[in-house]
């Protein structure tokens, strides 16, 4: 689990509009920083949103449809309360 890589989701995730969604590729892209090896960092994205998916901090979907678990290409967003 990457301490690093939640603030990282939940930072995007602020900087966005309220239902605006961030791909865990760009949360990859910020964690690699200027290295930009950002495909080694996925693991860690997916891990994390594994994590606030469970915990209920976040959403995911695929084209406009809620997601119940991580599987294939998916989008971040936060839950609406």
């Amino acid at each position: 689990m990457s301490n690093e890589a939640h603030a990282a989701v939940h930072g995007m995730l602020a900087k966005r509009g309220k239902r605006k969604t961030v791909c865990p590729s760009e949360v990859a892209r910020e964690l690699a920083g200027p290295s930009g090896d950002w495909q080694k960092r996925m693991s860690d994205v997916h891990a994390a949103v594994d994590d606030l998916l469970n915990e209920g901090k976040v959403l995911i979907s695929w084209k406009g449809e809620a997601l119940d678990e991580r599987r294939g290409p998916y989008r971040i967003s936060r839950p609406a309360n």
